[in-house]
């Protein structure tokens, strides 16, 4: 099925790049440009500067593709205007004719006056000639036999005399109740409210409201509903943040502080920190209080701090704070309308932010809101970014101030315990508050200055450390902590409701006015209270948090096998190469490349040119589309090859040049359009020193090619003989702030696992895809992603998982529909299209989701993988709707000489009951949850596609997310998003380069 986009009546931004394009194209044509094209080192190589081409099309005067719409834009890229849509493919050939002619023009210096296919064809060279016993820069790399990788089962309960306790962690369940009886705890909580409110109206007046009340009810559009949404969508976010504390007292339970006089002092830190926490959501809940009061501003942005740390995410700018991370799991019991959700814990410890010269979280929060540092200085003199930093800086203010302003510690008498007493929402309002509500900037920055002395003089580093070191040696404690739980309540206060009788009359609603604006606003009226602690509201559903110490313990089952390169003699590769212009970037090249034959891409490497002015996009864009163009071109009528790109930096990611960080974004883009066709990887190195850097390069480059596993012992060789693993994500292309309407890229990739005649399983990447979809029809009908499956079904292929990251659980499910099933790439419609007419075929929906575990002793197996099957079995007669983790993997991987206190464990889940009539639920408990071997096969296949993606040299061990390529911060999706030409709004590089291989491809 082709999926085509056309124009139609969204209200999205329409872009029309016609004026670019035919700058590209009078640039191309001109007789004063020099071709890009030039053949080197013997007609060895081929020489694409196309770095000349972009810096000459960036320097003209170019039309905004945006229009005058630049404002109104979140992301901007497929959205065509109908003449731009009409045009493009036309452009796109006669750009495609041009560069056809430049490169023939440039073979017609060959003796033998070759033709593109056949010149190509001559620069291949077949693996075997990269092949060498130790990796080398100039793409020599071993591909060798790893023996001895192994895999050993963890239990969650020591229940054997040779176990040993080995992963800690911290699991959150957060249950609300009563969740279907909502619409009648509010409407019998809004008559309560009249009879009490208006106890001393007439009788008919009374009637009229009670009249409105069932008029709210029996209306869906009404703000009874828009509640009701309000408190589905936000109220878990208010949970889990409630959850941060009551973890902080978890963990205070567990500080030995006899064991030293730095324990004692750290549990009174952190006693301190969560009475803190406290104070901020009793000063933002004072129902005393108007909004008014609460209104600070500072360089032209205002924040209103009842709103801003009413959210879920109001603590997590905090160094030491506690961290909600990991889908584990969650149930709908529609009967009794109980629900739950699994996350696992971990604490933030002042780490380092990377990205800003390694500072921890306090010292770089403290330089934020630093009004003599650089980085606030020039935030400030940058429109675009002013507003959100002047936010930045007045949120931290008032949460760093409550939390870390005391008495001093030279004060006579001062003990740690002196700080319990000290009342930091007082002082802040005697004292900061008045000057942050006032309209004099230059008294701001002098009160931020005398905040941050004040942090000096209290030493709240150094009580930080303290409290870091402390929490750090508590992760480790290897006595098991009791399970606890908070029993509380979630309420609607009655502040929401309106008690002017004539408002009521005339807006038909007792609801006040709030309601319609943004829900944010709407945080302070919702209340997450301690059950006991009683309270003024409309209505009230229970809820419980409870966090338990979990332990994986080893066993002995173990699996040994080991892994190597398949057959690479009928293999062809097609090496690209990077280089910076520098005299650096030559010098590597003649000592390395001079004698490969290759494709080079030339480009200036010095940070002179750092791409953040308006010319950038012009650059990025034409770089990005004529290096697509001549790599089809190239590659038109070659079979499948090998496609490594190698690029060579002059920094790295501490120091970051912008050209190089866009190289690093495209090369990722072309990759994946390239492994449509062929197998492609990129990898990067920095060139300034590259000891100990080639091996691990060389791996990664290299980790895409197929390998092929083989298992020491009979018993453990798999037999399912063909499953298919398709991975999905997507990422916006084009939104406008305030609209529903939008545009994604479907992206994702299929791996292919076959096991052979004798037993060996072996795996490679199939294919990746890529198109651009209406954001409505992409969780109802992904057509790319069903035609792979129809493709694979014709290949043999009867067994398909089916990944995609585990959506952000963040609503309570109360509103959800039957057609808008909250799954995303899981939908109910989805996996209805993608198993089609195929009868026979086995869908095993999974979602992946990545958690924390304290390390407790030293892990000696390449990886560990946890099955807890009697807790599994518990599930076959439970009909609720639930996600269940089937499956954990956690690699043994330690990083010399650097500090964890947490590692990464990947988790599995699947859906149960979910897919009536769809999917056979049978095959999903039979494939993934029951002890059969069919799932022994199926978690082993998931181990093994996990060493596939390794990507180290040295201790081979499998890749812990092998789907970060795909999804996440560094995925391609991620890695293809950069700035509009008024740096307002993204441009979605791979989902324009999807349009533009859409054309290619019918012209061909």
């Amino acid at each position: 099925m082709v999926n085509v986009l056309r124009p139609d009546d969204n209200d999205l931004v329409k872009t029309d790049y016609s004026d670019l394009l035919n700058k590209i194209l009078k640039v191309l044509r001109s007789e004063q440009t020099k071709n890009p094209f030039r053949l080197a080192s013997d007609r060895k190589q081929l020489v694409i500067d196309i770095d000349s081409i972009a810096t000459q099309v960036a320097a003209l005067s170019v039309h905004d593709p945006l229009g005058g719409s630049a404002n109104y834009v979140r992301s901007a890229t497929v959205n065509f205007s109908p003449g731009f849509w009409n045009c493009f493919p036309n452009q796109v050939g006669k750009i495609r004719t041009r560069l056809e002619e430049l490169l023939e023009s440039v073979l017609l210096e060959l003796p033998d006056n070759r033709s593109i296919d056949k010149f190509i064809s001559n620069l291949l060279t077949s693996l075997t000639y990269f092949q060498g016993k130790r990796a080398n820069l100039d793409f020599t790399y071993p591909f060798g036999n790893y023996p001895g990788l192994q895999t050993q089962r963890l239990s969650l309960q020591g229940d054997t005399d040779n176990s040993r306790e080995l992963l800690k962690l911290h699991k959150l369940t957060i249950t609300v109740v009563n969740s279907a009886e909502f619409n009648s705890e509010l409407r019998n909580g809004l008559d309560n409210y009249i009879n009490a409110e208006f106890a001393g109206v007439s009788e008919s007046v009374r009637e009229e409201l009670y009249d409105i009340v069932e008029d709210l009810e029996n209306n869906p559009q009404s703000d009874f509903y828009r509640l009701k949404h309000i408190a589905d969508t936000e109220t878990l976010g208010q949970l889990k943040k409630q959850a941060q504390i009551h973890y902080l007292e978890f963990l205070k339970g567990a500080i030995n502080t006899r064991a030293s006089g730095g324990n004692a002092e750290a549990a009174i830190y952190l006693e301190d920190l969560i009475r803190r926490l406290k104070l901020i959501n009793h000063y933002i809940n004072d129902i005393n209080k108007a909004d008014g009061d609460y209104l600070v501003n500072y360089a032209g942005a205002s924040v209103n701090y009842r709103d801003f740390f009413s959210r879920a995410e109001a603590f997590n700018r905090l160094p030491i704070i506690p961290i909600i991370e990991g889908y584990l799991g969650e149930s709908t019991d529609e009967e009794w309308g109980e629900l739950q959700f699994i996350f696992g814990l971990k604490l933030k410890l002042d780490g380092k932010v990377h990205a800003h010269g390694s500072k921890g979280v306090f010292e770089y929060s403290v330089n934020l809101i630093n009004p003599d540092s650089q980085e606030h200085q020039e935030l400030l003199k940058d429109v675009s970014r002013r507003e959100v930093f002047a936010r930045k800086v007045l949120t931290i203010v008032f949460l760093y101030y409550v939390v870390f302003a005391g008495n001093k510690p030279s004060a006579p008498g001062y003990t740690p315990k002196s700080d319990l007493g000290y009342d930091p929402i007082k002082t802040f309002e005697e004292k900061v508050l008045p000057i942050l509500r006032g309209s004099d900037d230059g008294a701001k920055q002098k009160l931020f200055r005398g905040i941050i002395e004040g942090f000096k003089t209290y030493k709240v580093q150094s009580k930080v450390d303290q409290l870091k070191r402390c929490l750090t040696n508590t992760l480790t404690y290897k006595t098991r902590l009791p399970s606890r739980g908070y029993p509380l309540h979630i309420s609607v206060k009655k502040g929401i409701l309106e008690n002017d009788i004539s408002k009521i009359e005339t807006r038909q609603t007792l609801f006040k006015e709030v309601l319609r604006g943004n829900p944010k606003n709407v945080l302070k009226y919702l209340s997450i209270r301690d059950a006991n602690a009683g309270g003024n509201s409309v209505c009230t559903l229970p809820a419980n948090i409870r966090i338990r110490d979990i332990r994986y313990c080893t066993q002995d089952e173990k699996q040994l096998f080991s892994m190597e390169y398949d057959d690479i003699t009928g293999i062809k590769a097609l090496p690209i190469l990077l280089v910076p212009k520098e005299t650096r970037g030559r010098t590597i090249y003649k000592q390395n490349f001079q004698q490969r034959k290759l494709v080079l891409f030339p480009y200036q490497g010095d940070k002179s040119n750092p791409l953040d002015s308006q010319p950038a996009f012009v650059y990025r864009f034409t770089f990005a589309l004529l290096a697509y163009i001549c790599l089809k071109l190239l590659l038109e009528e070659q079979e499948r090859l090998f496609i490594p790109i190698l690029r060579l930096h002059l920094s790295n990611k501490e120091d970051e040049a912008p050209i190089e960080k866009f190289l690093l974004s495209l090369s990722m883009v072309l990759s994946h359009l390239l492994n449509q066709e062929h197998r492609s990887n990129t990898q990067g190195i920095d060139i300034r020193d590259l000891k100990y850097k080639i091996p691990n390069v060389m791996t990664s480059l290299y980790s895409v090619l197929p390998k092929t596993f083989r298992f020491n012992q009979q018993l453990d060789y798999p037999q399912l003989d063909k499953l298919a693993i398709i991975v999905v994500s997507s990422r916006e292309s084009d939104s406008k702030w305030g609209s529903r309407h939008k545009r994604s890229n479907l992206m994702g990739e299929v791996v292919g696992v076959i096991r052979g005649n004798d037993g060996a399983v072996r795996l490679e990447l199939l294919t990746t895809f890529s198109d651009n979809y209406d954001h409505q029809r992409l969780f109802k009908e992904p057509t790319v992603v069903i035609d792979q499956v129809s493709n694979l079904y014709h290949q043999g292929y009867k067994h398909f998982i089916y990944v995609a990251k585990a959506p952000y659980t963040s609503t309570l499910h109360m509103t959800q529909s039957q057609d808008d099933d909250g799954l995303f790439f899981m939908s109910k419609d989805v996996i209805r299209a993608l198993k089609g007419e195929h009868g026979d075929i086995k869908i095993y929906p999974m979602f992946f989701d990545k958690y924390y575990v304290v390390k407790l002793e030293k892990i000696r197996a390449s990886s560990l993988y946890i099955q807890d099957t009697a807790e599994l079995t518990t599930l076959v007669a439970d009909k609720s709707k639930q996600s269940v983790v089937f499956f954990n993997l956690f690699n043994g991987i330690e990083v010399p000489g650097e500090q964890r206190n947490y590692n990464g464990v990947i988790s599995y889940a699947t859906l149960l009951n979910i897919y009536e009539g769809i999917l056979d639920d049978e095959d999903i408990r039979h494939g993934l949850i029951s002890n059969t071997p069919l799932k022994q096969d199926i978690v082993q296949y998931l181990s093994l596609f996990h060493f596939w993606r390794y990507q180290k040299a040295r201790e081979i061990s499998f890749k812990l997310d092998p789907y970060e390529n795909l999804i996440g911060d560094y995925s391609v999706g991620a890695l293809s998003l950069f700035n509009h030409m008024r740096g307002q709004g993204n441009f979605n590089c791979l989902a324009f380069l999807t349009e533009v291989r859409n054309i290619l491809n019918r012209k061909s």
